[in-house]
């Protein structure tokens, strides 16, 4: 199993978008500039976020993204699925069956324990968060 940039770079900027929730939307480039991630890359994960009905744009004079369910309904595996397709292993060896099924078990668990809501608290208290 592979976690690629676009899953790092979706749930910052969805925390970022969690901390404006219900406030204001807020444009790719105030996300990309504040959270150093690349303008092209998150034209992309946005397009995703998007899609999948997280989030919604609004057009015109201080438009930009915006969450469009509360942060706390919001969890890290929600966004997995979105941005990386559902977890899976490469096992081709029956005998390692139980291992891997342990393993995507306790991921999904984790994933599903953490809500962006829980996250953006984290960031404002200066905690790490990923």
């Amino acid at each position: 199993m592979r976690i690629s940039k676009r899953f790092e770079f979706g749930l910052i900027a969805a925390i970022y978008l969690a901390s404006y929730y219900k406030v204001r939307a807020v444009s790719k480039k105030e996300i990309a500039e504040n959270e150093n991630i690349p303008y092209k890359y998150l034209e992309i994960v946005m397009k995703l976020l998007k899609n999948s009905g997280i989030i919604e744009s609004k057009a015109g004079a201080g438009g930009g993204y915006m969450l469009k369910i509360n942060p706390s309904a919001i969890t890290a595996l929600e966004l997995f699925n979105i941005l990386e397709g559902n977890i899976s292993f490469e096992n081709s060896n029956q005998k390692t069956t139980y291992v891997y099924s342990k393993l995507k078990s306790a991921i999904v668990n984790t994933l599903k324990s953490i809500n962006l809501d829980k996250l953006k608290r984290m960031t404002v208290s200066d905690e790490y968060y990923i």
